[in-house]
């Protein structure tokens, strides 16, 4: 039986805190506070295309009915959270804002569709809060309304290299990392000799507490060069018909990398995921 859920995990609840509390259209607060100081990067879910920051307050709606988000999602710091836009209508242009900060990110889709799945990437220095995000949708010369999301984000530690997995559903998903010398860093290895920490293990072994992020990271100036493979592995659905995730790898001097997958039924019936290799 796996172990409980860390006291990091648990302790990352507790310091939530409200960071930004403002009325529902995009109301900057000036050149000083920038969407980007807090999402650091828009993209459709299998990277190939990333939204542009544009600077200035986000478009008016000026016709048709917000499009569809959930209400509520979570994230990590220097991590990433996967939303589900839909609407009644084609759309294509993604409008990502966020209330009480300037700037917005536009994302621009290869063709028109009724439903998307936008990555928003969370900026490495974030703290423990929650951020209020606006999307809006424009198709055929009409911008939406704004559909508001409340993603909680959990600080955890961030270095030269951290690699993040957030998921949907009460399931248990687990982050295995493997370093240059192949020691596995993982929920059975949470402190690796090489200085690798599992610092966020979550739903551990279906123990709920709803955070759905795990986080592994080598401290500034600690990560040893070489080889890195990251796998995921969904030990349990606990009860759930489908889990979706999305993967982020940063390391010092390389562009972030993102990867999404799911896993559908039951979790026997589903292989470790390979993620990906990377050379740092």
């Amino acid at each position: 039986m796996r172990k409980a859920t860390n006291s990091m995990s648990r302790g990352a609840a507790a310091l939530l805190a409200l960071l930004l509390t403002a009325c529902e259209g995009p109301q900057p607060l000036g050149p000083a506070a920038s969407i980007a100081d807090y999402i650091s990067r828009v993209s459709t879910s299998d990277g190939s295309i990333v939204a542009t920051l544009r600077e200035g307050v986000a478009p008016a709606a000026t016709g048709g009915a917000a499009p569809t988000v959930p209400s509520a999602g979570t994230a990590v710091n220097g991590g990433s959270t996967q939303v589900p836009v839909s609407a009644g209508a084609e759309f294509t242009t993604v409008i990502v804002t966020m209330a009480g900060t300037g700037d917005y990110w536009e994302l621009q889709l290869p063709a028109g569709a009724s439903a998307s799945d936008v990555v928003v990437g969370i900026a490495p220095q974030v703290g423990a809060s929650t951020l209020r995000v606006l999307y809006g949708v424009s198709g055929a010369g009409a911008m939406s309304e704004y559909a508001v999301q409340n993603i909680r984000v959990y600080r955890v530690g961030n270095g030269d290299v951290q690699i993040s997995v957030s998921w949907t559903g009460a399931s248990d998903v687990d982050l295995h990392v493997f370093d240059p010398n192949n020691e596995e860093v993982y929920f059975g290895n949470p402190t690796g000799v090489s200085g690798g920490r599992l610092d966020l293990d979550s739903n551990a072994g279906c123990s709920i507490d709803n955070v759905n992020n795990e986080n592994v990271v080598w401290p500034v100036g600690g990560a040893p060069r070489g080889e890195y493979r990251v796998v995921v592995d969904y030990w349990s659905d606990c009860g759930v018909a489908r889990s979706d995730y999305v993967v982020t790898i940063q390391a010092q001097g390389m562009q972030p990398q993102v990867f999404t997958g799911s896993f559908v039924g039951a979790s026997s019936a589903n292989p470790d995921a390979q993620i990906a290799t990377f050379t740092y």
